[in-house]
């Protein structure tokens, strides 16, 4: 959304123009174009969900874009093959639709408000049988183009795995040499999705026993090594968004368990994150995580993580 506000009616009132510097550098929202004398304002919303089947969850989809109004959609886990996406059904929102998926398992897909600069499907090394995990568009903005990218991140079960768990480490290591032979952490770059990894202890809410008995047993999730992963794509110039906003939240999570009714009891795990380079981050003006879209009938196991920046 663009608002237009013009130069005069700031030079009309001292105090007008008073409270509008204030706000400036209080929300970080407004940008000041010395050339056309005006400020404008532009904000744009990216919402990241692990959908666990996108042809059985079309409502929480809806419910998404009818209150959030997202400019950038990222799904994961759509669970359905390229040839069976319900791309009709999903373009009625008025959204560009792009996906990569396969049977039954996996799957991506962005829906755009605005065409793309580019779209790209899976990591430039991928072999033809490579698991259906990732997509990522180049989005054009008053501050130049952000490359975002949608990730399924390998959930790893367990350190023992034979291979689930080198999966999992050669998934994020692709993606670290992406970052670093393609992208520069000085441009706009965003990584959203399920990371399936929850970033520090805060992040943890199934409790201490469980805690330590995952650890203790080599379950994924929070491992020493998967944090270092994590963290190494981190120290490339990423930051995460919820988390640099609400540095001591512990009562906030993405993801809860089916089985035991996890979300009746706010028992679950944050492991899915924007990541905003470091030049993005700093136009984050919110930042949170949906339990609303959570508590919806027959909904995914996941709630959907959202950012808004100011471009």
């Amino acid at each position: 959304m663009s608002v237009k506000v013009f130069y005069y009616l700031f030079s009309a009132s001292p105090i007008i123009y008073s409270f509008v510097v204030h706000y400036i550098f209080i929300r970080h929202l407004l940008i000041f174009d010395i050339i056309s004398s005006e400020y404008t304002v532009l904000t744009m919303k990216f919402v990241s969900f692990n959908i666990n089947g996108l042809r059985a969850r079309p409502h929480q989809l809806a419910a998404i874009i009818e209150q959030h109004q997202p400019d950038v959609i990222g799904l994961q886990e759509t669970k359905v093959h390229d040839d069976m996406f319900p791309l009709e059904e999903v373009s009625q929102h008025g959204y560009h639709v792009f996906y990569h998926g396969q049977k039954g398992h996996y799957g991506v897909a962005l829906l755009t408000r605005n065409e793309p600069l580019a779209v790209r499907r899976g990591f430039p090394t991928d072999e033809e049988d490579a698991q259906r995990r990732i997509i990522m568009a180049d989005i054009a903005t008053p501050q130049g183009p952000l490359t975002v990218i949608n990730g399924y991140f390998p959930q790893g079960e367990s350190r023992d795995h034979p291979i689930k768990f080198p999966a999992k480490e050669r998934f994020y290591a692709d993606l670290q040499q992406y970052l670093e032979q393609q992208l520069s952490a000085d441009a706009q770059v965003l990584i959203m999705g399920d990371l399936n990894i929850s970033p520090t202890d805060l992040d943890i809410g199934i409790g201490e026993d469980s805690r330590k008995r995952w650890l203790r047993t080599g379950k994924c999730s929070f491992l020493p090594e998967e944090r270092a992963w994590l963290e190494r794509l981190q120290n490339w110039g990423l930051v995460d968004t919820f988390r640099a906003a609400n540095p001591d939240c512990n009562d906030q999570f993405s993801w809860f368990d089916y089985r035991s009714r996890g979300f009746d009891e706010n028992r679950g795990l944050r492991i899915d994150l924007l990541l905003a380079s470091r030049p993005l981050a700093a136009r984050c003006i919110a930042t949170g995580i949906d339990y609303d879209i959570r508590s919806m009938e027959k909904p995914s196991d996941h709630a959907p993580v959202w950012s808004e920046f100011a471009l």
